[in-house]
C-alpha cells in the first residue's frame, strides 16, 4: 500500500485526536508528553521472564507466539485466540480492560483504534516505538498515531482482488470480468445459464466488506475539521456503491447470506457461488474453509468502475495494540516489532495466515512469490502487491465503530429481508453513526 496514498487521511485524523487524546487519559506521562518507560522496566528487573499476554484471531498467530517463545527465553508470549472482533472479540477486550485484567497485546483492526482510543483503553507506546518505526511503511505507522501519540504496533493491510471458480467461469464462457459492468453481466450470465448459481453472494451483516467497495469508489465516511468528526456516509460515492448492489438484488443475481456463515462457506464448496470480492486476507480462509474446491480458484484485480483505471478498496489490517494497564509494554512493544518485520516470523503469517505485510521490505518476502496450490499454483499475493499500491486513499474511520457496525447490520438486514433499499438503510445507519459521536460527548456533524 503506497506511502502517500495512505498517510493522508491518517496525518489528518492525528492532528484533530489531540483532545480526544487528553480526555481519554491515554497514556501516563502529560498532554505532550510521551508515558515513561519507568514501570515496565521497574517490572522486568524483579527478576524471571517477562510474560506478555496477546489476544487476536489471525490465522498463523499462535505458530508466531510458539517461535518467538522458542528463542526468547527472557520475554515469553501467553497467546489466547478469541473471537473475532466485530463477533465478540472487541466487546472481551474493552471488558477486560475495565476489570483491570487485560493482556498487554490484543489485535485490533485499523478501523477499530479510533474507538478503543475515546474508551480510554490504549497505552501511549510512542517512547518504546520511536526507536524501530523505520522499520514499516510510514503511512502504517501514521495510521496508529494519533495526536503524535502511538498506541499500536502496524501489522497488515487489506487490499482487496477478486477470488473466483476458474472452472466454473470457464464451463459458462465468462470472462473474468475487469469493471463492474462486466461483472454485473458476467452475474446476470451465470445465473441464466444455471439458476442454482450465483456469480457472488452479498452479505447483509458485512459492513466492512461493502466498506471496500464503497472505499474503492471514493467514499469518505468520516473525516475531521478542528476539533469535530464529520459524518458522510450517504456521500455520493457510497450511494453509488449501494445502487450498484441493489440492482442485483433486485433482480435476484446475486445470493444472499450472513457472512462467515456454514452456509454460505457450503455455498463456495458446491459451487453455489463462484466468486469473492474481498481482502487479501481472505487468500488463507478460502484455502481452510473450501479444501474440497483446491486447484479450482485464482485471483484477479478487484473490478474497476471505469475502464482502463485501477483503483482497489481495503478492507482490514489489524495493528496490535498495547492495552491500558499493560504491566510490560517495553517487551510487549518488542515482540510486536519482531512479528512484523522479522523475515521468517512474518513470512510464516504470508503462508499461513494470508496476512499481507506493512513492514518496509516486505515486497521481498519470499512468500510475496510463492505459487499457492489452491489456486492451481498461482503466486496470488502478486496481484495484491500491484493492487496494494493503487488503493484509494480518501478512506478514514471514525470513534465508534462496533457501534456503526450494529447499526449497518440492523438497517442493512432489515432492508434486505423486508424490501427496502440500500439507500434508505443508509440513511439510518448515518443517523446512528451521528449519535453515536454525540453521545461519546464528542463534536460532530453531518456531511
Amino acid at each position: 500500500m503506497g506511502v502517500t496514498q495512505q498517510a493522508r487521511p491518517a496525518v489528518g485524523l492525528a492532528g484533530a485526536m489531540t483532545a480526544i487524546l487528553m480526555a481519554a487519559a491515554c497514556g501516563s506521562g502529560g498532554a505532550g508528553e510521551p508515558a515513561a518507560p519507568a514501570a515496565s522496566a521497574a517490572s522486568a528487573a524483579a527478576g524471571g521472564p517477562v510474560t506478555v499476554e496477546w489476544w487476536g484471531w489471525a490465522p498463523g498467530y499462535d505458530k508466531a507466539a510458539e517461535a518467538w517463545n522458542a528463542s526468547h527465553p527472557d520475554i515469553q508470549v501467553k497467546y489466547a485466540q478469541i473471537e473475532p472482533g466485530a463477533k465478540g472479540g472487541y466487546q472481551k477486550m474493552l471488558g477486560a480492560v475495565k476489570a483491570g485484567n487485560a493482556p498487554c497485546l490484543a489485535q485490533v483492526g485499523g478501523e477499530t483504534l479510533a474507538s478503543f482510543l475515546v474508551e480510554g483503553a490504549l497505552e501511549d507506546i510512542t517512547a518504546y516505538a520511536k526507536e524501530s518505526n523505520a522499520k514499516f511503511q510510514q503511512w502504517a505507522v501514521n495510521s496508529v498515531t494519533f495526536g503524535g501519540r502511538q498506541v499500536a504496533v502496524p501489522v497488515d493491510s487489506g487490499p482487496m482482488g477478486m477470488f473466483y471458480r476458474k472452472d466454473i467461469l470457464a464451463k459458462h464462457k465468462i470472462d473474468v470480468p475487469k469493471t463492474w459492468d462486466e461483472f454485473a453481466a458476467a452475474a446476470a450470465k451465470l445465473h441464466a445459464a444455471d439458476p442454482k448459481a450465483f456469480l457472488t453472494s452479498f452479505n447483509p451483516d458485512d459492513m466492512y466488506g461493502f466498506s471496500g467497495y464503497a472505499w474503492q469508489a471514493g467514499a469518505s465516511w468520516f473525516s475531521t475539521a478542528g476539533d469535530a468528526w464529520k459524518v458522510s456516509i450517504t456521500d455520493e460515492p457510497t450511494l453509488k456503491v449501494a445502487n450498484y448492489w441493489q440492482g442485483l438484488l433486485d433482480k435476484k443475481l446475486v445470493d444472499v447470506k450472513p457472512a462467515w456463515s456454514d452456509a454460505w462457506f457450503k455455498d463456495f464448496t458446491d459451487g453455489r457461488i463462484a466468486s469473492l470480492v474481498g481482502a487479501v486476507w481472505m487468500t488463507k480462509v478460502l484455502e481452510d474453509s473450501i479444501p474440497k474446491t483446491s486447484g479450482k480458484w485464482a485471483v484477479a484485480p478487484m473490478p474497476s468502475w471505469e475502464p482502463g483505471t485501477t483503483v482497489t478498496g481495503n478492507v482490514g489490517g489489524s495493528p496490535n495494540a498495547v492495552l491500558k494497564g499493560c504491566a510490560h509494554p517495553k517487551e510487549a512493544v518488542e515482540f510486536a516489532t519482531w512479528l512484523s518485520t522479522d523475515q521468517t516470523a512474518f513470512d510464516d503469517l504470508m503462508v499461513n495466515g494470508g496476512l499481507f505485510p506493512t513492514s518496509a521490505d516486505g515486497t521481498s518476502l519470499p512468500a510475496m512469490k510463492s505459487p499457492r496450490p489452491f489456486y492451481g499454483d498461482q503466486p496470488v499475493f502478486e496481484v495484491f502487491s500491484e493492487a496494494a499500491k493503487t488503493v484509494a486513499p480518501t478512506f478514514a474511520w471514525g470513534p465508534t465503530t462496533p457501534a456503526v457496525n450494529d447499526a449497518f447490520n440492523s438497517a442493512v438486514g432489515e432492508a434486505v429481508s423486508k424490501g427496502g433499499t440500500l439507500a434508505d438503510a443508509l440513511k439510518t445507519v448515518q443517523e446512528k453513526a451521528v449519535a453515536s459521536i454525540r453521545d461519546k460527548g464528542l463534536s460532530v456533524t453531518e456531511g
